[in-house]
């Protein structure tokens, strides 16, 4: 997980932020999404929400239909691997057009928040090595919990 080498075309994922009813930023390192649900109806505003990672467009239009049950199928979702740190988002414009979707300031912050803490866990369990296993070892290794 760097902050290079990938694939993103920035401009395209912007303009598609900026016109589909539901965006998914999702980041495979993790398995969690930002999900951005810019529709609205009486009594129904956007939403921003760190949601776990699905397997299927069809998947994540069954869970909008729970999460959202009084807005009717999205008509355009658009759905943007991440494979680079929570924080680039902002640093490559991301951030500020997925925050214009939304009316809730404090709930963007707070999934930004999230994301960051997932990604630092996931880091730290990565070092330790919890839920990782090594490729290489050493026979006169401690392991942490040993230590």
């Amino acid at each position: 997980m760097i902050d290079g080498g990938t694939d993103l075309d920035i401009e395209a994922a912007i303009q598609n932020i900026q016109e589909a009813e539901v965006v998914c930023v999702y980041f495979p390192a993790f398995n969690q999404t930002l999900l951005v649900d810019a529709r609205t109806a009486p009594n129904v505003a956007p939403l921003m929400a760190v949601v776990p990672m699905v397997r299927t467009a069809a998947d994540r239009i069954r869970s909008l239909r729970r999460l959202r049950p009084q807005l009717p199928r999205p008509d355009s979702i658009t759905m943007i691997p991440w494979g680079r740190r929570v924080l680039s988002l902002v640093d490559c414009g991301l951030w500020a057009n997925l925050l214009a979707r939304v009316e809730d300031d404090a709930c963007a912050e707070a999934c930004m928040s999230r994301l960051r803490s997932m990604e630092l866990a996931e880091f730290r369990d990565a070092i330790v090595g919890r839920s990782y296993q090594s490729i290489w070892s050493r026979a006169d290794a401690k392991r942490v919990d040993e230590a």
